[in-house]
């Protein structure tokens, strides 16, 4: 993937809309457009879950007796402090010292279920379950010593701030820019009151190709149905669904 910058993003917009010498739309709102060009496209190749486009992940400990952990909260003495979360792709705990093991989550309504079932310093850690309530992670049963947790995330699409903006970086994956230089230039056109019929058209035809080619990223061994019981080692557990 090559990193794409925002200078090159505002003046192939501009050569798209034929607005190269115009100031119609200033640099700073043409941005705005960019930027909301870039979280859609960065929406579309979220949705092909299990190809992990976008992946990042975070440790932080437990603390006994505190089963409410904010993710990005900072009055909370137990912020995770994630401050680019988006979606949850999963959560490990670490036990035996430096064994991990994925924790599933709950359903609202088993949230008194495993309340008094299970320990977090025991070989009990199939019965730990997690659930995102609001901005929180909720862990049930409630932790009983500091155990090391791993958060898999998407985080947001990366924006820029300014037309001048250095320090942010995005990636080009395999020329889908061109996806988000036509969103940009459809929105310069709008407020313009120019038709934007033959941009919208090639929009349609980017997001069809990205959607088709975005799946099975790994060709060689594209992903096959998850056993949801063998999520952990089979000679640490067996094949329960409790």
């Amino acid at each position: 993937m090559a990193s794409v910058t925002i200078a090159t993003l505002v003046s192939r917009s501009r050569q798209r809309a034929d607005m190269e010498n115009n100031n119609f739309v200033q640099d700073s709102e043409l941005v705005d457009y960019i930027n909301a060009g870039i979280s859609e496209l960065h929406d579309i190749l979220v949705q092909e879950y299990g190809q992990d486009y976008y992946v990042s992940s975070k440790e932080f400990n437990t603390a006994a007796d505190k089963d409410t952990y904010p993710i990005n909260d900072s009055t909370s003495t137990e912020n995770i402090n994630i401050t680019d979360f988006y979606k949850l792709r999963g959560i490990d705990a670490k036990i035996n010292g430096s064994d991990w093991f994925t924790i599933s989550p709950f359903n609202f309504n088993e949230r008194n279920l495993y309340q008094s079932w299970g320990s977090w310093s025991l070989l009990g850690l199939t019965n730990i379950r997690y659930r995102m309530v609001g901005g929180n992670l909720v862990f049930t049963p409630t932790p009983d010593t500091a155990t090391a947790v791993k958060i898999w995330y998407i985080p947001q699409a990366a924006q820029f701030a300014s037309s001048t903006d250095t320090s942010t970086i995005w990636d080009d994956i395999n020329g889908y820019a061109e996806y988000v230089i036509t969103f940009a230039a459809i929105r310069m056109l709008q407020k313009e009151e120019s038709d934007v019929t033959v941009l919208l058209s090639q929009k349609q035809d980017l997001k069809q190709r990205i959607t088709y080619a975005a799946a099975n990223r790994d060709a060689d061994n594209p992903l096959s149905v998850t056993d949801i019981y063998a999520s952990n080692n089979k000679f640490w557990y067996s094949r329960s669904t409790s």
